[in-house]
């Protein structure tokens, strides 16, 4: 070996490098809470983010209205059943009660089955079937449509070919073959220009708020445990839930004015109507924002300096964002991650958000969203100030 690269070598890999090596080596090893922060997080995230951020829809709930009645319209039904993209969610002898359902969420698809379905269908007449897609998120209401076309298509080949075997070479039976057929009359709801920002506006001011509420309050609750005043502040008359609030009240305040900021925006710049309650709207976003600034102050307890609060932060909230159908359907994620969504606060923050402004529907429908979000804030703020109160004594 050459001179110049023995020199390299003993300066790179000689032996006082490896001891220092070795020592940074041992430090990571013995240090679980680092350890654990460079592994589970990316483990974790790249299972959320491959499910979550697929583009593969299945079980889109789907409502049916059979005015019918007949065996002709529950086989034409059992066509859902062909596909994993739709699954059947209620029956419903009125298409009012189905349409509330669907702007509840609770159905991406609603389907109405006339009286005359089957009458029309052994005069061999064309029959009209309606299909109603909440167009909210306007990706998953192209997706069911194509899904329910190519599905109707199949449905007409079907009859075409059985018709076609039972009258051959008739020009009469050709005519007939060609109007028997179901024709799909589809409406889209709430977003008639399939406007995909109209979904994911939504989405991203409920991210903002979340982010921003739970990093922010951590950030100031450890500045105070750092600088030592967090003692002072206990060691005064006000109680603990006095000095937490006093804390969140000035940063509730600047989130609310962030949330008006974004509808501006949504509006001016992307078109997206208003067609709700405005203080509706408002209150339930600062009830919501409790439950971001309870994250942050449970985040700010267990953290010994700010640095280490942006890391616990940096493994809560990516997780929270991907389940809570802010950005990408819930309906493409898999089933079995579906459950874990329910335990998300966001979700149900997003629903209320999308429901007020993009569906005009109020507390009278909403008010099971809220009352999670209620008891999510309660438990949470809660928790908060007790673990505070240990941490302190």
């Amino acid at each position: 070996m050459k001179p110049g690269l023995t020199n390299i070598s003993d300066n790179v890999l000689g032996s006082r490098f490896w001891a220092l090596f070795s020592k940074e080596v041992n430090q990571i090893l013995h240090n679980r809470q680092l350890l654990t922060q460079l592994l589970l997080p990316p483990t974790i995230f790249l299972i959320l983010f491959g499910f979550a951020l697929t583009s593969t829809f299945q079980d889109l709930k789907v409502g049916i209205a059979d005015y019918s009645q007949s065996r002709t319209s529950r086989e034409f039904i059992e066509l859902l059943s062909q596909t994993d993209a739709f699954v059947i969610s209620g029956y419903y002898t009125n298409q009012q009660r189905m349409l509330a359902d669907l702007s509840t969420g609770k159905l991406i698809v609603g389907i109405t089955l006339p009286r005359e379905f089957a009458r029309d269908i052994a005069r061999k007449r064309t029959a009209q079937v309606q299909a109603v897609f909440d167009a909210v998120d306007a990706n998953t209401a192209k997706v069911a449509s194509s899904y329910l076309s190519q599905l109707v298509s199949d449905y007409n080949l079907r009859h075409q070919n059985n018709f076609q075997q039972g009258r051959v070479g008739s020009s009469t039976a050709n005519s007939a073959l060609r109007q028997n057929q179901v024709q799909l009359q589809t409406s889209v709801f709430y977003n008639p220009g399939l406007e995909t920002a109209w979904f994911i506006v939504p989405g991203t001011i409920g991210i903002l708020m979340t982010v921003l509420g739970s990093q922010t309050a951590a950030s100031l609750v450890v500045r105070e445990k750092e600088a030592g005043t967090i003692e002072q502040l206990m060691m005064t008359p006000a109680s603990s839930l006095q000095v937490i609030l006093a804390k969140v009240l000035p940063l509730l305040i600047v989130l609310t004015i962030d949330a008006l900021i974004g509808l501006a925006v949504s509006k001016f710049a992307f078109q997206m109507p208003f067609r709700g309650n405005f203080l509706l709207l408002i209150a339930i976003s600062n009830l919501y924002f409790f439950v971001g600034i309870s994250i942050g102050i449970l985040i700010a307890i267990y953290a010994k300096s700010e640095q280490q609060s942006q890391l616990i932060a940096f493994f809560v909230n990516p997780p929270l964002v991907l389940l809570s159908g802010a950005l990408s359907p819930i309906a493409a994620i898999p089933t079995f991650m579906q459950w874990l969504t329910y335990l998300d606060p966001m979700r149900y923050y997003i629903e209320v958000y999308r429901g007020i402004v993009l569906k005009g529907i109020g507390l009278d429908v909403l008010w099971p969203q809220v009352l999670i979000l209620f008891v999510f804030a309660t438990v949470l703020l809660t928790l908060s100030i007790r673990q505070f109160e240990q941490q302190l004594s």
